[in-house]
């Protein structure tokens, strides 16, 4: 578990990355601190196989990491450049081999400024953000998927959205994002509170778990360990032959005086990979 104990808020994480039904896993978690109240968390999903989403994905959260080292600034600019470096990363390596040209890759990210209390979300694809007060939804990254776009339009309704056979078809992605969409990025700081939590997971996760019930694992969590392993036996319950990598970064604020230590985390959880350039 990573901990910060400078500033308002004392932030603990927890992380997971299985394999679900899969030969390999092709997700990638990462976080960065930096000098200051500034930290980023970041998951990214691959896709393109012969190996390369894996590659894909553990590109995308190197450079990203990078660029954020670089100007470790809170702003909406910060998000956009980290997620513009990792793509042209992403690109990048297609280029580089010829089994890794169609690789690409989701991104999704949390910028946090913990001593201000405030927070953005980033995000290209459908890996997802969910900040919960309790077992409620207060902000959420945005999904660039078809049906998504189905449902904005008024075509498809957006609480069967999970049913959809093309739920995974994506029109913008790293490294595969011909239309130039920008990235999705909170158009506001998200407010955030002592008992506030953030998960970043990957379609994996919520595909099979529904809002309502996330949220319920949220409220029913006294640590941030045990949010995590709710989650990861709620997928499991769920989860079929063949499905799909799956995993999570949850993150629980609390006040700098709490005492909230939570020496049950198991660090074996977080992919061993993640971090490592590709």
């Amino acid at each position: 578990m990573m901990m910060t104990t400078a500033g308002e808020l004392r932030l603990e994480s927890a992380s997971f990355s299985h394999d679900g039904g899969r030969d390999y896993n092709e997700d990638a978690i990462g976080e960065s601190d930096a000098f200051g109240a500034v930290r980023l968390y970041m998951l990214a999903d691959g896709a393109g196989g012969q190996g390369g989403g894996d590659v894909a994905a553990r590109t995308a959260i190197t450079a990203a990491r990078s660029e954020f080292m670089r100007m470790p600034a809170y702003s909406v600019d910060t998000l956009k450049r980290c997620m513009t470096t990792a793509d042209r990363a992403v690109r990048l390596k297609q280029s580089e081999e010829a089994r890794l040209a169609r690789m690409a890759s989701t991104f999704v990210a949390l910028l946090v400024d913990y001593r201000q209390r405030k927070a953005l979300i980033g995000n290209l694809g459908d890996s997802r953000c969910y900040v919960y007060r309790g077992d409620q939804v207060i902000a959420q990254s945005y999904d660039h998927s078809l049906v998504q776009r189905f449902i904005d339009a008024g075509l498809y309704p957006a609480e069967k959205l999970r049913e959809h056979p093309k739920r995974n078809v994506l029109y913008a992605s790293l490294g595969a994002n011909e239309e130039a969409v920008e990235p999705f990025v909170s158009a506001t700081s998200i407010e955030l509170a002592p008992g506030d939590g953030v998960m970043l997971c990957s379609d994996g996760v919520w595909e099979v778990v529904d809002d309502a019930t996330l949220g319920r694992l949220h409220a029913m969590s006294a640590t941030v360990s045990q949010w995590r392993d709710h989650v990861v036996a709620a997928v499991r319950g769920r989860m079929g032959p063949g499905h799909d990598n799956f995993s999570a970064l949850v993150i629980r604020c609390s006040s700098i005086n709490a005492v909230a230590f939570d020496d049950d985390d198991d660090q074996r959880t977080m992919p061993p990979m993640a971090m490592q350039p590709a």
